[in-house]
């Protein structure tokens, strides 16, 4: 019953603060990757690996700017910089009119060539996840990367991101580690944050590194992520949110001809899911069911 009442107090309010486009964009340029992470399930994902069209890129981004949205983050499920053409497309955002481009990346493929590109195309910001509280425990996770080649290429961003006077903002990310003042020591002193967060099952992918770290779980919350955030996958198709790997809840398909982001996140399909989210009925979608960042825990917002 407590479930229910707080999923009905916190969901009303999102849906009356509910923007009618969506603020939270992520656009899913490629959904390819190099790495085979202990924490992330990519290994596993069936859908088939695919680059974004140029056409529909550049349609996205002209909605998004139409709409007065001023960010657009180039990332999703995948390693962005495996997209041969990301710096064009950074650029593009740029030339039509977009104020904050944001991706993430694991580093290993950023050489001073790619930093460079990502510096003149315009890229705003850019977090690089890093693992582990060493090199045997990152290269243990963040399978086959190779710690010194990312810490080296973090270096070199950054002082290319100096020399050329580049307002660009650097962090990095880790969301697991035994030794968080570890982990810090070797790029504290170079990149502009470090942020760590908390491990999570991805709605329904319980590996042995996620069970190990003791996933825990409270009091049943509704998902901000389907009032806030909007997921484009590389195929043109809308996801329920990030943590839907697979793409398997799909909300909307943006190579339909008249289908637009507006159209699908005032849907009906939409306020469905949104629905069963204010009424403590996330179980009925299959995503959302076993989600471990479904959960209220001591101290946590019920809005993160």
């Amino acid at each position: 019953m407590l479930d229910r009442a707080v999923c009905a107090a916190v969901g009303l309010g999102m849906e009356m603060l509910r923007p009618s486009f969506p603020q939270i964009i992520r656009v899913e340029t490629t959904n390819g990757c190099n790495a085979k992470c202990v924490i992330c399930p990519h290994s596993s994902m069936d859908r088939r690996i695919v680059n974004m069209r140029d056409d529909l890129f550049k349609r996205v981004v002209e909605e998004i700017h139409r709409e007065g949205v001023d960010t657009i983050h180039l990332h999703n499920f995948g390693e962005p910089l495996l997209d041969r053409h990301l710096e064009e497309r950074i650029a593009l955002c740029k030339s039509i009119g977009v104020r904050r481009v944001k991706m993430f990346s694991n580093g290993a493929l950023l050489n001073e060539r790619r930093a460079r590109g990502l510096i003149e195309a315009g890229l705003d910001e850019i977090k690089v996840s890093m693992d582990g509280a060493n090199k045997e425990e990152f290269e243990r996770i963040r399978f086959p990367l190779k710690y010194e080649v990312v810490v080296e290429n973090v270096r070199r961003l950054v002082d290319l991101r100096n020399e050329l006077k580049s307002p660009m903002h650097i962090g990095i990310a880790c969301a697991t580690t035994s030794n968080k003042d570890q982990t810090m020591k070797d790029l504290e002193a170079y990149v502009d944050k470090f942020s760590f967060g908390r491990l999570h099952n991805w709605s329904d992918w319980d590996s042995e590194e996620v069970a190990t770290a003791k996933v825990s779980r409270g009091i049943r919350k509704p998902c901000s992520r389907v009032w806030r955030t909007f997921t484009i996958l590389s195929n043109g198709k809308v996801a329920l949110c990030c943590l839907d790997y697979e793409g398997a809840v799909e909300l909307g398909d943006l190579n339909e001809p008249g289908t637009t982001i507006r159209s699908i996140w005032n849907s009906e399909r939409y306020a469905e899911i949104r629905r069963l989210h204010r009424s403590g009925r996330q179980a009925e979608i299959p995503n959302c069911a076993n989600c471990s960042k479904a959960y209220l825990r001591l101290g946590e917002s019920a809005e993160t």
